[in-house]
């Protein structure tokens, strides 16, 4: 496997962790496709699509905020640059964002 999945799938594996420490039930999708991962909580549902020093693609946003839309779920990007500490989170709806370290 490419050195690039593998560094995308321990950051998606990471951000899991992350919410599942936060008491979400956390589900990777199959084959990533549309979003990375479902997380739910108390009636409470995201869309996580997990990016590793790469940015969203327009038609990418486009569509988690359209699926996020119909299942009544909050979009987040989790991004992560190369050889930052941590990660941030950003709702894409209304551009809030959150650096976890």
């Amino acid at each position: 496997m490419p050195a690039s999945y593998l560094k995308g799938r321990r950051f998606e594996w990471r951000v899991r962790s992350y919410f599942e420490s936060l008491g979400f039930v956390v589900v990777r999708a199959a084959a990533s496709k549309p979003v990375d991962l479902v997380a739910l909580r108390g009636g409470q549902a995201l869309l996580i699509e997990c990016k590793y020093n790469a940015d969203i693609t327009r038609h990418e946003r486009e569509q988690m905020l359209g699926l996020a839309e119909r299942a009544g779920a909050i979009p987040i990007l989790a991004i992560k640059k190369k050889g930052e500490r941590g990660f941030k989170l950003i709702d894409l709806k209304t551009g809030a964002s959150k650096r976890i370290e």
